[in-house]
């Protein structure tokens, strides 16, 4: 009888744990992430890159789209990054091109990356779509798209990298390398 209610209790105790670690994460992932405009290459030659991410939770995304970034500075870009939240700057007109990075979160690009595409309007110019995932992301990616068409976007390159995906950083590198106007 002893041993049940010590197991009973474990379990409890066990269950709760899971359901407050779930609920933190949820909260840390749900919070703005809000930083400034970081000037990254600042004498590049090519022209200049907006970058807008959304730093995820393990971090890959972050990881992926600075790996991006060092390619882009390797062919000689001016990169401006920044976070997406309410303070990212929604005039882009200065930019040649604008590389969007975002985590899936429930099956879409993370809501922050959502709610900064509501409020820009790209007039056309040319947007590159990182999406990090822990699966393949399609629908993710097809969500991400449109939101950036809705937002006058033009797609130039649809990137999509899964979580653990082996040489993904070395993809993204190379991708940054090989982007042209």
């Amino acid at each position: 009888m002893r041993k049940r209610r010590f197991c009973m209790l474990l379990l409890v105790i066990t269950i709760t744990g899971l359901f407050a670690t779930a609920g933190i994460v949820l909260a840390l992932n749900s919070r703005e992430i809000v930083r400034a405009v970081e000037v990254r290459n600042p004498t590049g030659s090519k022209g200049t890159v907006f970058v807008v991410f959304r730093p995820g939770v393990t971090g890959f995304n972050e990881d992926i789209v600075n790996a991006f970034i060092r390619g882009l500075i390797a062919s000689d870009w001016r990169v401006e990054v920044t976070t997406s939240s309410q303070q990212t700057p929604t005039n882009v007109t200065a930019y040649n091109i604008i590389v969007l990075g975002t985590p899936t979160n429930g099956g879409k690009p993370h809501q922050s990356m959502l709610d900064y595409l509501a409020r820009v309007n790209f007039g056309g110019k040319s947007v590159i779509l990182i999406l990090t995932s822990g699966g393949d992301g399609l629908d993710s990616m097809g969500y991400f798209r449109d939101a950036t068409i809705n937002a006058n976007g033009t797609v130039l390159t649809e990137l999509r990298f899964q979580l653990f995906e082996a040489g993904a950083a070395d993809r993204a590198y190379t991708a940054g390398t090989e982007v042209a106007v």
